[in-house]
């Protein structure tokens, strides 16, 4: 993976988390009733990780792709975060580091090995088929996740939230071109 390459991976991973971190503001200014620990602790399914975990699930992927340019490693697990500020503050943390990773104009390496420990396997991948099929994917798993939790206890939330990294370009189709 080139520097160009990397920079368009580091801007969408920034993107996606601040996209996380708008639907979070959302949720929290329309809390209502419950506390915000008490959404933190919210699943959508009884087999599920809670809101908080899946934050933190979010924010794993994209430590891992910095570690990764780093030429560092971190295991394929995601910190116990449980309570909102918590999941707030490992958020802010991690697009602090992305932020910093694109000052300082890093490069991602052209392999990667995944290993999962408790499966007993491995995979070698190239630089873009790691992007593309291992860390987006997972970012998108858990940040619909996210999402649907939230949405799932009342939090005022619209595919426009998902989607705030284009809503910015949309423009108006002039009028004689929608006649």
């Amino acid at each position: 993976m080139d520097a160009i390459e990397t920079k368009k991976a580091l801007a969408l991973l920034a993107s996606r988390l601040t996209t996380l971190s708008g639907i979070l503001d959302k949720a929290e200014s329309a809390a209502g009733a419950e506390t915000l620990d008490d959404l933190a602790a919210a699943r959508l399914a009884e087999d599920m990780h809670p809101l908080a975990w899946q934050v933190s699930a979010v924010c794993t992927q994209a430590q891992q792709f910095l570690d990764w340019c780093h030429g560092g490693e971190q295991p394929n697990v995601v910190g116990p975060i449980e309570r909102w500020n918590a999941a707030r503050g490992v958020l802010a943390d991690t697009l602090a580091k992305i932020s910093a990773a694109e000052a300082e104009g890093i490069v991602a390496s052209a392999e990667k090995r995944i290993t999962i420990a408790q499966m007993g396997v491995y995979v070698d991948l190239k630089a873009e088929r790691y992007l593309d099929d291992w860390i987006l994917p997972n970012l998108y798993f858990h940040l619909s996740i996210a999402y649907a939790v939230l949405r799932m206890k009342g939090a005022p939330l619209g595919k426009a939230e998902f989607m705030q990294h284009i809503v910015g370009d949309f423009r108006p189709i002039p009028a004689e071109v929608r006649a």
